[in-house]
């Protein structure tokens, strides 16, 4: 007994806080001082060498991340008094090839079995009616699942990088899928879904949810280039078609109302696509790294380009933005290399942190006489800008918003402005004249570091005038 530590609970049964012995194979004991070993603490073995454990019937409930890391170990019997099983209890048992889940179990909680690597199968037992968010994530070599067929739900990247398994039945209870549920399973292929199920289907290997209209899954197993999303779609899942590389084109439906975060997440094949008026949300990330992207219609009910959803288009040439569009979130078109044209709607407001930046092809910019926000390296990098005009009522160039525009010749600032942040300007070798209006107050110390062969217009007595004059930068008054 001196290598187990315990403590008494308040029922006078005693609970096996850690485990300080050096074997290989553990029994744990089933009472200490004559009376019952209910419960495994949380961390009791966490990061030990342990190779095979032995659960005595006397256990009701195992604690978070009791077994976490332990990556020497092959075996543990669970007896079927196990009720409950904690967050996290054998993440990261990588040696771990196959374990029988106890069948009083009730859930399975979060990440409980994640990154569990060597783990080939899992069968559920009936007695289970929820699966956690990422509960088998990253189990790269589980082939074989058996879900319980009372089961109701799966949480968010339940399955997610599980790489080698291939086929899936969801049961007729299963009413609650999680997003991203089978995100990077490479080698599924085919769900097992009986035809009178309530809420899901499967047409030549995708996966729907009939209730919501909603397509969840396309396999990666398909290699057609072409794919026609069925009418009566409304939803596309979070990453439902995302880093399938061999598809070149998708067709929406008019039915579609949303694509949700990373629909098309890599689609680097994708070449073209057509988002229906009857869209009115593009998710955030939703055409990133799509590569060989060329041409985009959009929505014109779209009000916002969400966050990255162009991100590192790098073939994207050109693209209209809707006349409603009122925002464009951060990293929207960054890294978009090859965007050579942009027209900004009269609606436009806010232009958010590093929304073009790295857009290195871009020539000039006009932004609407209403737009009142630029975020910081709006338009950092992008070394072929040679124009812009930034009516408006724009107070603030924020910091780095025109960094490194190596070819920026002219630049005209909106009346109203009053600061201008630090390297707003940096390194804008080609600015030879900048004229500062007469309203700004605030010019950080560093805003046109390394424009060499600027010379400021400014009017007398200003602002300006004495920042200038005190930095020793070019100037003449207007």
């Amino acid at each position: 007994m001196s290598d187990f530590l315990f403590s008494r609970r308040r029922d006078g049964t005693y609970r096996l806080d850690t485990y300080e012995g050096a074997e290989s194979t553990v029994v744990i004991p089933s009472s200490f001082e004559g009376k019952p070993v209910t419960s495994i603490a949380d961390n009791a073995f966490s990061w030990s060498f342990v190779r095979k454990v032995i659960i005595p019937d006397s256990v009701t409930q195992i604690g978070e991340a009791a077994f976490s890391w332990c990556e020497s170990l092959i075996s543990v019997e669970i007896p079927d008094t196990v009720k409950i099983i904690g967050e996290w209890a054998f993440i990261g048992c990588s040696s771990l090839k196959s374990i029988h889940l106890p069948d009083g179990l009730r859930k399975i909680n979060y990440s409980t079995f994640q990154s569990c690597s060597s783990l080939v199968s899992i069968e559920i037992p009936d007695s289970v009616k929820s699966i956690g968010p990422e509960a088998f994530s990253e189990c790269r070599s589980l082939t074989n699942v058996k879900l319980s067929d009372s089961l109701t739900s799966l949480g968010d990247n339940a399955f997610a990088s599980c790489d080698s398994l291939t086929e899936v039945n969801l049961p007729n209870t299963l009413s609650d899928l999680g997003s991203e549920v089978f995100s990077g399973c490479t080698a599924l292929s085919s769900f097992v879904i009986a035809e009178d199920h309530p809420v899901f289907c499967s047409k030549d290997g995708v996966l729907f949810n009939k209730k919501d209209k909603r397509l969840i899954y396309y396999p990666f197993s398909k290699k057609e280039k072409r794919y026609e999303i069925p009418e009566g779609v409304e939803f596309i899942a979070e990453e439902a078609f995302a880093n399938r590389n061999h598809l070149e084109e998708i067709i929406i439906p008019d039915s579609v109302t949303q694509i949700e975060p990373k629909a098309f997440y890599g689609c680097r094949g994708l070449k073209s696509i057509v988002i229906p008026s009857s869209v009115i949300r593009l998710g955030s990330s939703a055409f990133h790294s799509c590569s060989s992207l060329r041409q985009v219609t959009l929505s014109e009910n779209l009000v916002a380009i969400e966050y990255s959803v162009f991100y590192a288009c790098s073939n994207l040439e050109s693209i209209q933005l809707p006349e409603k569009i009122r925002i464009i979130s951060p990293c929207a078109f960054s890294g978009c290399s090859t965007l050579s044209s942009i027209t900004f709607p009269d609606g436009l407001i806010d232009i958010g942190e590093s929304a073009f930046e790295g857009c290195r092809s871009l020539e000039s910019i006009t932004l609407p006489d209403n737009f009142e926000t630029l975020g910081a390296h709006a338009f950092g990098s992008c070394t072929m800008l040679d124009s812009v005009i930034l009516s408006g009522k724009i107070k603030i160039i924020p910091l780095q918003a025109f960094a490194r525009c190596d070819n920026l010749n002219h630049v005209k600032l909106p009346e109203g402005l009053e600061e201008i942040k630090s390297e707003a300007f940096d390194s804008c070798e080609n600015l030879l004249t900048l004229q500062i209006p007469e309203n700004v107050m605030d010019i950080e110390p560093d805003a046109f570091i390394n424009c060499r062969h600027l010379m400021l217009f400014v009017y007398p007595d200003s602002y300006a005038e004495n920042y200038a004059r005190d930095r020793d930068i070019l100037y003449s008054e207007m």
